[in-house]
């Protein structure tokens, strides 16, 4: 089920809340020679979580579209109608577009496992809401990996290169962000979304 869609700029951002079965997601898509790259996983919910993904590109951009992988796993369509970035968790898929820039995206759902990870994600000089720990950690891992996402580079390290600007958590809005990993050194606005069960965020190189 499309649960939201959201322009940022010019970027279109959808998100499906995965409520179909497998077949069910399948009866929704033509094209199956551009499902072999996925069709042949085995673990079912990974599986739905991808066909969720591609049943949401056709809405988004108004047709099916072919999905290939570069040996980073980075998705890209080879038509090359638009920059694309993709994520999906338990129960939600979620894909960015856009025609002329670079865009990244991740949707995370809430679990408490980010606490245990703190360590490895936030910098000493990086602000989180005591009183909303939960939902502030997870929107500080999600912007980090929206960023890591839009700008495909590998080696990115979370602590080093990517830093979350302070910010207060409301239901929806925009904090800024930086890195330190390319000579642009670019500093950046990240749109999040906070739903009843997930965290969403996305981020481009527009200003």
């Amino acid at each position: 089920m499309l649960y939201l869609t959201q322009q940022i700029g010019e970027t279109i951002l959808g998100l499906w809340k995965i409520e179909e079965s497998k077949d069910a997601l399948l009866a929704m898509l033509q094209q199956r020679a551009w499902l072999e790259n996925i069709l042949p996983i085995k673990a079912q919910n990974r599986l739905i979580e991808k066909l969720a993904v591609r049943v949401l590109l056709k809405e988004l951009a108004g047709e099916e579209k072919e999905v290939l992988y570069r040996p980073s796993g980075c998705p890209y369509l080879p038509d090359k109608s638009y920059y694309i970035s993709v994520s999906h968790t338990e129960g939600y898929a979620a894909v960015a577009l856009n025609r002329r820039s670079p865009v990244g995206v991740d949707v995370e759902y809430f679990s408490d496992r980010v606490k245990r990870v703190r360590s490895r994600l936030m910098r000493e000089d990086e602000y989180v809401d005591p009183k909303d720990e939960i939902t502030h950690l997870l929107l500080h891992f999600s912007a980090k990996e929206s960023m890591f996402k839009y700008l495909g580079y590998e080696g990115v390290d979370f602590l080093k290169h990517l830093q979350v600007q302070p910010f207060d958590v409301s239901d929806e809005g925009f904090f800024r962000m930086s890195e330190t990993k390319t000579e642009r050194r670019q500093n950046l606005e990240v749109y999040y979304k906070v739903g009843p069960d997930f965290v969403l965020t996305c981020l481009t190189g527009e200003e």
